[in-house]
């Protein structure tokens, strides 16, 4: 199969660089590249919005924090990179063209954000669609989607599987700006539903037991075409 796996910045780096989960990540997905062709996108995560945050406080517009938030995802890729060590292609690849060269090479690209307007979520699906991918693994601080936000409301009950359809319409509601954090946005739901690639949903658990994952045995949310 071809794999593209969205790896939220929240996930690497909750405050600082969670280098235990790092290492133990890696290793499954080095593991799992042994059998499959794999690209990954890494998030921007609390810090990227804590640098939008600031930037806010200097009147930036939504597209120029939009690139502070690509160059942070960026520089966390390139912390995954360095623990990929050869398995990964030896640079941030910076578009879906890079990324199948790269897969041709037998190498993982791994990518950051691309283009302001996009977050990372939509460029996994848009590079899952891109690379004609089989399967879209979205690791998130949030071990699914639920029908609210788990944090701010208890009654959130998680959703072991869904539509494509459903997803839209359930993160429909999102605010597109600059460091929004949704489970998954809006645009990317969209990409996943007309290209019609599988996804999992997944949390930091699951993520520690990647190989089992691909195989479609994990806790998390399961978005059928």
């Amino acid at each position: 199969m071809r794999i593209v796996f969205d790896i939220g910045g929240s996930v690497l780096i909750p405050d600082n660089p969670d280098v235990s989960f790092i290492k133990k990540l890696s290793y499954e997905l080095i593991k799992v590249s042994e059998d499959h062709e794999v690209a990954i996108v890494v998030g921007g995560g609390k810090t990227a919005r804590e640098y939008i945050r600031v930037a806010t406080e200097f009147n930036a517009s939504e597209t120029f924090k939009d690139y502070i938030g690509i160059q942070i995802t960026r520089a966390n890729a390139m912390l995954l990179i360095a623990a990929l060590r050869e398995r990964a292609y030896p640079q941030v690849v910076e578009d879906f063209w890079e990324a199948w060269r790269a897969i041709q090479l037998k190498k993982i690209p791994v990518m950051g954000g691309t283009h302001p307007g996009h977050t990372t979520d939509a460029v996994s699906a848009l590079l899952a669609e891109f690379l004609g991918a089989d399967l879209l693994i979205v690791v998130t601080n949030v071990d699914g989607v639920y029908t609210d936000d788990p944090k701010k409301n208890p009654n959130a009950m998680k959703i072991p599987k869904m539509k494509a359809e459903e997803l839209v319409r359930l993160v429909s509601e999102g605010v597109e700006k600059a460091g929004m954090s949704t489970v998954i946005d809006p645009l990317a739901a969209k990409v996943i539903l007309r290209s019609g690639i599988r996804t999992y949903v997944i949390g930091k658990d699951d993520a520690m037991k990647m190989f089992e994952v691909v195989k479609g045995n994990h806790n998390g949310t399961i978005i059928e075409p």
